[in-house]
């Protein structure tokens, strides 16, 4: 450990810092690296005085200003200088630093960031109960304007509504492929996601890394969910296409859903059609509705029959996890077989023993203890009023045994009715962070207005919500995860 008193040396915009018995680790100056496709990342870059093969040496920065902004040393491939990259900095302003080597020695350095990209908005509106109780982690989401060519991004937030990452700009297809879709953080950072009818790979300065496009699958273009296997494949939701004679109805153009596994060579090595496994003659009120998928190979509209809108993978079960929307299910299938293990859901395989069913619901995923956490839209159910319906997250306690569901928690909102999107996850904290999306107006709605709320709920709490962020008006979001580490941030291998 190096013992030294420091001196501070003002030399313009760097301050020094010398140990009066040993030598200055930093040689030269600080080379600032900006990143045209990210200005919220920005490399800090020095020669150190001394080699260190094993990296012992403290080596990190501070904002002097925001306590918010983060940094981590990379590791430099040989004959490069060290560096330290910043995360977090908001774009288009000046900030102070303050590079820290060593035990005792500080050098500042003062920048500029580059302009903020297109559609950026550097923070939301939050509102908190108890701001103890709302989790570290970061809120991963989308924003959108459907059907515009405003910009659409994708956001990393803090617990205090402050973006600390974005990507994003105009549209470059027309419709529901400009959607960003499909949001998960990598072990090593990236984010994998699907847009414009292809698989992407983005790294934290919004540079691409992988990109599949569907054509070259020969499917019909992606919607809504991509994961990543343990094998290193991906599996990603598509599209089906066929003509069903309904008898007295006639023959009608109707589109399913089909899931494909690819590697990332783009390679197609495993599907499922729902046309192969599910009746067509079970049709939802959706089926004759405003939904509708055009074939684009054809140009013809198609009754939107499934619907599928999530995926999720058990590995110790070879299982996928499929929500389908428009027929209020979710099935677990056997991915080796393709069969269906069952159906949970209204007029599923499972009887409900407590609680209420699901309708029209979103983002399954499975819990620690073996329950299943989901988001209920609540619309749909034949019996109910749409007037009285409401969504809800909701957890359910499966017993593949005995066949039997009972709904274990829901969340006490005040009602309300999230139409066509949502998601609920679990923080690391432990808490839910559920996602209402295209809420409608109100003027006796305290949420009129409020296309977009992100709710972190405490489930032991009464009130829940300990935490909830507001989106600008007019735009809605798929879904929203919390993740603990900021977008380009490795995981912890332990």
């Amino acid at each position: 450990m190096r013992s030294a008193v420091c001196v501070v040396l003002s030399l313009g915009s760097v301050v020094a810092c010398s140990a009066a018995a040993e030598p200055a680790l930093l040689v030269g100056e600080i080379e600032v690296i900006h990143h045209e496709t990210q200005p919220m990342v920005v490399d800090l870059c020095f020669e150190l005085s001394e080699p260190d093969p094993d990296r012992a040496i403290l080596v990190t920065a501070v904002d002097l200003d925001d306590p918010g902004v983060v940094s981590a040393r990379l590791s430099p491939l040989d004959g490069d200088p060290e560096c330290v990259r910043v995360r977090g900095l908001e774009p288009g302003v000046e900030h102070e630093l303050e590079l820290q080597l060593g035990d005792v020695e500080r050098h500042g350095v003062s920048f500029t960031t580059l302009a903020p990209l297109p559609g950026y908005l550097d923070s939301f509106a939050v509102s908190s109960a108890d701001a103890s109780a709302a989790s570290d982690d970061y809120r991963l989401f989308d924003l959108s304007v459907l059907f515009s060519d405003e910009p659409l991004g994708v956001f990393a937030v803090d617990n205090q509504g402050v973006t600390r990452w974005y990507l994003g700009g105009p549209p470059m297809s027309a419709g529901l492929p400009a959607l960003w879709t499909g949001l998960s953080l990598r072990d090593n950072g990236e984010i994998l996601l699907l847009r414009d009818d292809a698989a992407l790979i983005v790294d934290e300065l919004g540079i691409e890394q992988l990109r599949i496009e569907a054509d070259t699958l020969g499917v019909p273009g992606f919607h809504h969910d991509i994961l990543e296997l343990p094998n290193g494949n991906f599996v990603a939701l598509s599209f089906s296409f066929r003509d069903i004679d309904y008898g007295p109805e006639g023959v009608l153009p109707v589109a399913g859903d089909r899931i494909v596994e690819f590697t990332p060579a783009g390679e197609l090595v495993w599907s499922w059609d729902s046309f192969d496994h599910l009746d067509t003659n079970r049709r939802v009120e959706d089926f004759w509705g405003t939904f509708v998928i055009v074939n684009p190979a054809t140009g013809v509209e198609h009754h939107d029959w499934t619907h599928a809108n999530g995926l999720v993978y058990e590995p110790s079960r070879d299982e996928l996890l499929v929500s389908l929307r428009h027929q209020d299910w979710v099935l677990a299938l056997d991915r080796e077989s393709g069969q269906i293990r069952w159906r949970l859901g209204p007029e599923g395989d499972f009887s409900l023993s407590a609680g209420s069913w699901f309708w029209h619901q979103h983002s399954p995923q499975w819990q620690a203890d073996g329950s299943l956490l989901l988001y209920d839209n609540g619309i749909g159910d034949p019996a109910l009023p749409i007037e009285q319906a409401r969504s809800r997250a909701v957890r359910y306690v499966l017993d593949t045994a005995s066949m039997t569901a009972t709904q274990a928690w829901e969340d006490d909102a005040a009602p309300f009715l999230s139409t066509v999107a949502g998601d609920a996850d679990r923080t690391s904290d432990g808490t839910m962070l559920a996602l209402d999306s295209l809420i409608a107006v109100d003027p006796l709605d305290p949420l009129a207005g409020a296309y977009m709320r992100i709710r972190e709920l405490d489930p032991s709490a009464s009130p829940m919500q300990v935490w909830s962020l507001t989106g600008p008006v007019g735009r809605f979001a798929y879904r929203a995860v919390p993740i603990n580490r900021l977008v380009g941030a490795a995981s912890d291998p332990r």
